[in-house]
């Protein structure tokens, strides 16, 4: 890779004589954690699989001690989303912070140099965000979020790293520029959160006006912390393609995440600007983690140094190093996490309440599921309750339930069960990845058959010939079931006119038709796509939390108010424009397909 950066000199003042001409830098880099600091599944009680932050301890310190041997300076950053993700940091996002605040303790521990802020770092409310950003030993960042009251959070930040003496030079100091940025849609995402307290700027324009201001600075070098995923072509707006924001005028090296893969590698399909072998992006260093701290990302700079005292890049390396079960888990984090760990396990077992059938959400998109039934039934009654004796309790109720721990991303086993019999705390936090409020909206039926076309977009288009359902790119978390209609749904048609036979008690849905959906605060702020909705079409915001609801909910044996039937079904006309073909019969015994043997590879 032989890469020169090309931005213009913005008088920076040469460093001082004794400097050599060449060095290295070894970024080290995490991303999208979201509070895994042991490695440990709450909601089912079990290993992930590694030791989550404690394993990635390990893999630091053997990566810090390798770039000591190497003559090189050595930085770690993470890109965001440490603070929400689990019931871990549910429980302590209710606690004063203090030092002792396990995933605090942890990046202190670890002498993080900076850290981006990720969308789900806003999850638990801006004080929180604060206080957190108040006892760190390094700078919390964000370039394109302008808070009112930033506190102790930072636009951008330049640390300083140790250049060790080689050849005959005198050790000397690197000057690194870090520049963090939110997806856009965060203003929807968070709406709640940061309306009237903060705003989203575009990430382009930002990122423009701080790398010039970085190197006015005396930054030698600028990384940029971006949250946000490797789109596809067209899939995402120019503002907001990384390989866009890559390309800027004194940006050096990236950290990409949000969507939980990894680069480079096999993760992201070819697309202009995207070398998955080298790991540039737009002809820059870059690296994605993936998520949970299932990887510890390595980027190594070389450096070269001009007349004129600039740095500039030359040449890298990128890769990742994988936190696999045999990665020693680090004590220190282990101590810092263990007596939260335990009370949060034990507060998950306690009983909430009963089921007499097994719930799960197998074949979420395939038909409504058990744990869409409840949920539905707890929204409805949360709404019944809060809009009784109001105009609005005339209005026909619906709710919407998501397709949440539904595969896809998440692997074969992210799905949820719970057997009949007793349901604990670990069952409702299963229930519910994200917090979030019961909403109620006033839609028509107009209203209604856009949220169904958005919902099933989840499916792949399909045409003459057989392919998958599911459109990879679209997460299960899109996909709203809504309850109180009935609908058909066909894949064969194109996207926005998949809908049909949507009724409300046996009568087609009229346009004008009016009726009150309860949904989430996510939802009714427009996430996954959804329309927004506007302030006078909000009928409730219920003070109830949904697991409350959901709580509620188990501890009454009234019926579904939908039971009588599905909310929706495949379109059968559509099923016979296509046809999957039967398998050829074994080639053994002539008759099964089963006794197949597998395909080598």
């Amino acid at each position: 890779m032989n890469r020169r950066s090309t931005y213009a000199s913005t008088g920076v003042v040469p460093p001082e004589g004794g400097i050599p001409a060449e060095a290295r830098l070894r970024i080290l880099a995490t991303t999208d954690l979201h509070m895994q600091i042991v490695g440990h599944d709450y909601v089912g009680d079990r290993s992930v699989g590694h030791h989550g932050l404690a394993g990635i301890a390990t893999l630091i310190r053997t990566a810090r001690a390798e770039a000591a041997e190497q003559g090189a300076a050595c930085i770690l950053l993470d890109n965001g989303d440490l603070l929400q993700g689990n019931a871990l940091g549910d429980q302590l996002a209710q606690m004063p912070v203090t030092h002792t605040h396990p995933l605090v303790a942890c990046v202190n521990h670890l002498h993080y140099d900076g850290l981006g802020l990720g969308n789900h770092d806003l999850d638990h409310g801006l004080p929180y965000l604060r206080a957190v950003a108040g006892a760190l030993d390094m700078p919390l960042i964000s370039t394109n979020l302008h808070l009112t009251e930033p506190g102790p959070l930072r636009r951008w930040a330049v640390v300083s790293c140790l250049l060790p003496a080689v050849a005959g030079h005198p050790s000397s100091r690197l000057r690194v520029g870090l520049v963090s940025v939110l997806p856009g849609r965060t203003a929807i995402w968070n709406r709640e959160v940061l309306e009237n307290e903060a705003e989203i700027i575009c990430p382009l324009e930002s990122l423009r006006s701080a790398a010039l201001t970085l190197r006015a600075e005396g930054a030698d070098l600028t990384v940029l912390l971006a949250h946000m995923g490797i789109a596809h072509e067209g899939e995402i707006t120019t503002e907001e393609d990384i390989c866009t924001l890559a390309k800027i005028d004194g940006i050096d090296a990236v950290i990409t995440g949000h969507t939980h893969l990894r680069f480079p590698g096999e993760d992201h399909g070819p697309r202009e600007g995207v070398d998955t072998q080298a790991g540039t992006l737009s002809g820059r260093p870059a690296a994605m983690p993936g998520f949970g701290g299932s990887d510890l990302a390595v980027l190594d700079l070389a450096l070269e140094r001009d007349a004129q005292g600039r740095w500039t890049v030359s040449g890298h390396q990128s890769h990742l190093r994988d936190n696999s079960t045999k990665t020693l888990a680090d004590p220190t984090v282990l101590s810092a996490a263990r007596v939260s760990h335990i009370g949060v396990r034990r507060h998950l077992e306690e009983v909430v309440g009963h089921t007499d059938i097994a719930l799960h959400n197998y074949f979420a998109l395939a038909m409504p599921t058990p744990i869409d039934a409840l949920s539905a039934r707890a929204q409805a009654e949360v709404i019944r309750q809060g809009v009784a004796g109001t105009a609005d309790s005339k209005l026909p109720i619906l709710a919407a339930t998501a397709a949440h721990t539904a595969g896809g991303r998440g692997g074969p086993g992210h799905f949820l069960h719970i057997p009949p019999g007793a349901v604990q705390r670990r069952h409702i936090a299963g229930l519910l990845p994200y917090q979030n409020a019961v909403w109620a909206l006033r839609l028509t039926g107009a209203d209604l058959r856009r949220r169904l076309e958005k919902a099933a977009e989840v499916f792949a288009p399909l045409g003459s010939t057989p392919g998958p359902l599911l459109d990879p790119c679209r997460p299960p978390f899109h996909c709203d079931t809504i309850f109180g209609v009935t609908y058909a749904i066909d894949p064969c048609r194109p996207r926005g006119r998949r809908i049909t036979a949507l009724s409300w008690q046996g009568a087609p849905v009229r346009p004008d038709q009016k009726f009150l959906l309860a949904t989430n605060q996510f939802r009714a702020a427009g996430g996954g796509g959804f329309d927004r909705a506007a302030k006078d079409d909000v009928a409730l915001r219920s003070p109830l939390s949904l697991s409350d609801a959901l709580i509620a909910a188990l501890a009454t044996l009234q019926a579904c108010p939908w039971a009588d039937a599905p909310p929706w079904r495949f379109d059968a006309a559509g099923r016979r424009r296509f046809s999957i073909p039967r398998p050829r019969p074994c080639p053994s015994c002539k008759t099964s397909p089963i006794c197949r043997p597998p395909r080598e590879g």
